[in-house]
């Protein structure tokens, strides 16, 4: 057997590897700009910070509520682009949580008839309350919020066909664009194809 020496014995251990994929991915939540959030049709007591804010999101009787009718438009703005990559929502189990909910990415003045018309970048459909509270990844859906700005969140309907929509938790997951440099990848592709 070698012995070691007191080099290798004073040596600390190797790093843990670098997280990849959703483990990578942080809370958005810092990357909000509170005072640019806005949600209409929401009553004069419920807020966004209410379901996005850390303290308040965990409280579940803290809830953004619908007024008129079971429909929401919540616009998230973030300081910088971002590139979100996956998202939890949960609602009260009285029929009020949200069923179908559209995402848009970086869409200005999105009002609730554009929001019906138009082709979601993404769209979620919970057809029962067992995905309430799970983190949802966008999968394929991911690449088109690359670089995001605006988040535009329309809640279309809800679970029980009730008259109002409630929500108590949504939490973002994802990155900062700022620290991609694209140098920083290999040309795998370009370098196979070297040399043949």
């Amino acid at each position: 057997m070698k012995k070691m020496t007191a080099a290798a014995e004073a040596a600390p251990p190797p790093a843990p590897p670098a997280a990849y994929g959703a483990a990578s991915m942080v809370d958005l939540e810092d990357s909000i700009v509170w005072n640019a959030c806005e949600c209409l049709n929401r009553t004069s007591k419920s807020s966004v910070a209410n379901i996005l804010k850390q303290g308040l999101r965990d409280q579940e009787e803290l809830l953004l509520e619908s007024d008129a009718d079971e429909q929401l438009l919540i616009s998230v703005t973030f300081r910088a682009q971002v590139r979100l990559h996956s998202l939890l929502l949960s609602g009260p189990a009285d029929g009020r949580a949200p069923k179908t909910v559209k995402l848009f990415a970086n869409r200005d003045n999105l009002d609730f008839d554009g929001a019906e018309e138009a082709t979601a970048d993404h769209e979620f459909v919970f057809e029962d309350m067992s995905l309430m509270g799970e983190r949802l990844e966008l999968g394929r859906g991911f690449v088109k919020f690359q670089r995001l700005q605006t988040l535009v969140i329309f809640v279309q309907s809800n679970q029980g066909g009730m008259d109002s929509t409630a929500i108590s938790t949504l939490k973002l997951w994802g990155a900062s664009d700022q620290g991609t440099n694209m140098k920083d990848f290999k040309r795998v592709a370009g370098e196979a194809g070297e040399g043949e």
